[in-house]
């Protein structure tokens, strides 16, 4: 049997994601010391000062660029590790079905589900119910390489939410 991933991946992504708080928090954290610097300044100011408005801009740009940061940090790179650690979590506890599929083809169109992108891999499997062949698509990832098959091999293929995580070749 041929793992596509291992212990090592998921330990990398595992230590790949705390870093990714870590920097999240650290700046967060930035962000409330100086917002209540900020907010001390306002506070100690007299009455009707002419510089409040320009420390009331301060923190409405500094807000904002938080806001928008928060955004994209949050929605682009740390979406996609946490749900590529979902995934290998999944593996690591070991969650995978198996099947006998015989190998068809390979699509190299892109698929992104849940932030991942995806190949396409088809093998043919016997149902016994409908007494008859039907096509699944199953997904590598892209980060991995692709297995090589030749069409009409027979393989065990297992899987995890359709995700191609291990074959053997029959």
């Amino acid at each position: 049997m041929e793992n596509i991933y291992c212990t090592e991946d998921f330990l990398k992504i595992k230590k790949q994601k705390k870093k990714y708080k870590i920097i999240y928090f650290s700046i967060l954290g930035v962000y409330v010391l100086a917002s209540v610097a900020i907010w001390l300044v306002y506070f100690f100011q007299p009455y009707k000062s002419p510089n409040i408005w320009w420390i009331k801009f301060i923190m409405f740009a500094l807000a904002a660029i938080f806001v928008i940061f928060s955004f994209i940090y949050l929605g682009i790179p740390f979406k996609r590790i946490r749900n590529y650690y979902k995934i290998l979590k999944g593996v690591e506890e070991g969650t995978s079905n198996a099947t006998v599929g015989e190998f068809d083809r390979y699509s190299h169109e892109l698929e992104v589900r849940d932030g991942i992108e995806f190949e396409a891999v088809y093998f043919l499997e016997y149902n016994t119910k409908k007494q008859d062949f039907f096509e699944r698509k199953v997904w590598m990832d892209t980060e991995k390489s692709m297995p090589e098959f030749t069409k009409g091999e027979h393989v065990k293929i297992y899987t995890h939410g359709n995700m191609l995580v291990a074959f053997e070749r029959l």
